[in-house]
Formats: structure tokens, C-alpha cells, sequence
């Protein structure tokens, strides 16, 4: 069995969607099931290869609870996915009448040749609950006798609850799923204003867990930062016409990325770009932490899709850490407006303009040098 703490500012932090994935990988089938879940969620665990190969070929019958935070655009979304995935992949709803009762579990068994894995933690089925909050979990190896006596008592638990097994497309669970939007929309106006008093006299005496984790569209408060936040200054290379996979150095790609070098591993390092505008793009780019023989240390870069490289100039890409292997970034080309800010701020920290300069630095002086970034309107 092994122990980890989810936290975003602990450099030895493993998080929940990262043992989730490294769990799927040889598995035949398995199943799951989680009190909250939201698009976000989904799409880490959900719509990763890992997991849709299992789903694929293996099967998994995913359980999700519809008491307070799931919603009906997820259950929507988890409606397409099933249908792409097809009949091995299951996805019931738990809708029950057990008054001063809450459904409440946030684990997932897989079964492999010899055995099987557990995850079973404190994390929910959402951004946050799988990457940013800190949380605690076990990844469990167990033999094939412990995994079938666990294999056993899940369905046995199913047998007993079948009533409250309900298709996601039931209506009872979408007017559930209704009702969970209307009754925390007046919460998240009050949280975002901070007034507390307001909100317990809207809806009771409400769990600030819920408040935190309530979102009927997607997990935007999964990437918020704070001033002391580590930031990267990165110029990018030409590398040929690929300069989307955009190179870094080692250190960069060890201490700033937290990436494994030679380790094609099961981290996986979440990016998602902030436009001209400010605004979050609506993709998260989920890449794996990977190097290649030629000892280069890259990530694809969505937002340089199509663009060709300056004839003049560097690109510029500027990444937040946000939490561990997760990070917000600006990519900004010689003639947008912005560019000349941190073209300054690179200047005056004296580094050798013939290589590709890399500064790290945090959120604070970064935004006292370019105050006008895209990056602080999220």
C-alpha cells in the first residue's frame, strides 16, 4: 500500500488523477464510484487514453451521485461519452430516498492479471477534487484472492442498492441534477462577493467543501493562483517548422514542470492557455510527462497551432504554476500588444541573448513588471 498527500505547493505531491490513470494501464475491467462529479473531472480521468482503452476493451461501470454538485451538463457529457465508448463502459446514477443520508464514496478498483489496485481517497470526480485540493489517498496493490473478495462485495452492494441504480439520462435524475444547479446558483453569486452570512440565510448551514466544488459548467476555480505563485518566462526556439512542441531546458523541465526526464511515466502535466482576451480556453491540454533519446525536454503547445514562427523576434510563452503539473500560460508573439512588457522585463534581468532565455520567477514581480497580461484577468 502506498500513502500520498495531494497538495499543490508539495514538491513530492502525487495527485489522485495521476494514480487513477497509472491504475488504468494493464487493467482488464474495474469500477468506481464518486459522491461529486463535474466536466472537468470527466475529462481528466474519463476521457484519458488510458482510461478509454479500459473502457474499450475491458469495461468499467462507473457509479456517480447526484446529492448536491453533479450536474445536468455532466451527466449530458458522461451520456456521449457512453455512447463513444459503447456497452462496456456502464454509468449509473445513485439516486436514493434515505433521509439524513449522503452518498459520499470516492474510490475506483481495477482488475489486472494477478491481482488488481484500489484508489480510495478524499477526492471527488472534479478538477479540483482530482489536482488542486489537497487530499489524502491509497494506492493499494492487492493479490487476485484480495481482489476478487473486493470484486465480490462491490456487486453484492450493487444487488443490495439496485433500486437506486438509475440510467443518467433518467428524468428523476436530470430533475435531481436540475434542482442541484438551482439551489447552488445563489451560492456561488454570495461566494463570490464573500459574504458568508448571506449564504448560510440563502441555503442553511452549508458545507464550504460543497460551496468550493460547485460548478455547473466547468471547474473554473481549479485554476486560480496566488501572488507567490512560481511563473516561467520562456523563450521559445525555431525547432524547425514544429515549434508548437515547444523546448525547454533540463532544469525547467525538472524543477519548473516538475516532469520526469527519461520516465515515460504516468504524470501527467495539465496545460490550458489564457487568450489575447483573458479568457480560459475551453481545452485543458493533457500532456505526459515524457523526453526522448535526443535529450529534448518539450511540451506541445495548443495555442501555437497553425502560426507560423516570426521572421523576427521570439515567441514567448509565460506559465503559472497553479498547482503540481499544472499550469496557465500566455503565449505571446512580437506583435501583440503585450510582447514589448515582457521583452523589458527579460532585458533587465541581464541574461545572454544569444540562447533561449528562461526566467522563473512568481506571480507578484512578474505582475509589478507586466501589469497588463492577459494572465491576471483569470
Amino acid at each position: 500500500m502506498e500513502f500520498f498527500i495531494q497538495d499543490p505547493v508539495f514538491e513530492s505531491s502525487y495527485t489522485i488523477h495521476e494514480a487513477l490513470i497509472k491504475a488504468c494501464d494493464e487493467a482488464s475491467y474495474g469500477g468506481g464510484a464518486y459522491a461529486f462529479v463535474s466536466v472537468e473531472g470527466v475529462k481528466l480521468f474519463i476521457e484519458d487514453a488510458s482510461f478509454r482503452k479500459l473502457a474499450h476493451h475491458g469495461g468499467f461501470k462507473l457509479i456517480v451521485g447526484v446529492d448536491d454538485i453533479t450536474s445536468e451538463k455532466v451527466l449530458q457529457n458522461l451520456k456521449e461519452i457512453n455512447q463513444q465508448y459503447g456497452e462496456k463502459f456502464e454509468v449509473l446514477a445513485f439516486l436514493h430516498d434515505t433521509k439524513g443520508s449522503l452518498f459520499h464514496p470516492k474510490f475506483s478498483w481495477f482488475k489486472k492479471e494477478n491481482g488488481g489496485i484500489v484508489v480510495l481517497g478524499s477526492g471527488n470526480l472534479t478538477g479540483k477534487g482530482l489536482r488542486i485540493n489537497r487530499e489524502a489517498f491509497n494506492y493499494v496493490e492487492v493479490d487476485e484472492q484480495k481482489l476478487n473478495e473486493i470484486e465480490n462485495y462491490w456487486n453484492d452492494w450493487l444487488a443490495c442498492n439496485i433500486k437506486f441504480l438509475l440510467p443518467i439520462d433518467d428524468e428523476k435524475v436530470l430533475e435531481k441534477a436540475r434542482e442541484n444547479a438551482q439551489r447552488f446558483s445563489k451560492v456561488k453569486r454570495k461566494v463570490r462577493t464573500k459574504q458568508k452570512t448571506d449564504i448560510q440565510q440563502d441555503v442553511g448551514d452549508v458545507d464550504e467543501t460543497l460551496i468550493s466544488q460547485t460548478y455547473e459548467d466547468e471547474d473554473i476555480g481549479a485554476w486560480s493562483f496566488s501572488e507567490d505563485d512560481p511563473v516561467l518566462v520562456a523563450e521559445i526556439p525555431r525547432s524547425g517548422n514544429r515549434w508548437k512542441q515547444a523546448n525547454f531546458n533540463k532544469s525547467s523541465f525538472i524543477n519548473f514542470f516538475g516532469a520526469q526526464p527519461g520516465v515515460n511515466g504516468h504524470h501527467r502535466i495539465l496545460l490550458r492557455n489564457v487568450s489575447e482576451s483573458g479568457q480560459l480556453a475551453s481545452n485543458i491540454e493533457v500532456r505526459p510527462s515524457v523526453s526522448v533519446v535526443s535529450h529534448n525536454w518539450r511540451f506541445e503547445l495548443d495555442a501555437a497551432s497553425g502560426i507560423p514562427y516570426p521572421d523576427e523576434g521570439r515567441p514567448i510563452a509565460i506559465f503559472v504554476r497553479v498547482s503540481i503539473r499544472t499550469f496557465l500560460y500566455n503565449l505571446l508573439l512580437p506583435e501583440d500588444q503585450y510582447y514589448i512588457e515582457v521583452i523589458r522585463f527579460l532585458n533587465n534581468k541581464n541574461l545572454n541573448t544569444n540562447n533561449m532565455r528562461r526566467e522563473q520567477t512568481t506571480v507578484d514581480e512578474l505582475k509589478t513588471a507586466c501589469p497588463n497580461l492577459p494572465l491576471w484577468s483569470v
